[in-house]
């Protein structure tokens, strides 16, 4: 059993540079819904990005690739959209 235990140490403290860690992490605002999918790689952001407000609006989107961010956060047209027929 003591040989157990170690084994687990030591695979526990392992450097994470030998394994890349892939992590994703949602959060939910209190009747449900979600509030944010963040994406992590060895700790840093990396991939897909987005959060909600509470009625569902989607109010940031943007896409992290090695450490430069492309998308918008909290973004708004400058003029009103019209609609088409």
């Amino acid at each position: 059993m003591k040989t157990l235990a170690l084994l687990l140490l030591l695979i526990s403290t392992m450097p994470a540079a030998s394994t890349p860690a892939l992590e994703e992490r949602r959060t939910f605002y209190a009747n449900g819904r979600p509030y944010e999918v963040r994406h992590f790689f060895n700790g840093r952001e990396e991939g897909l990005q987005q959060a909600w407000t509470e009625d569902g609006t989607l109010y940031i989107n943007y896409e992290m690739r090695n450490g430069r961010r492309y998308g918008f956060v909290n973004a708004r047209p400058c003029r009103p959209v019209e609609e088409q027929q």
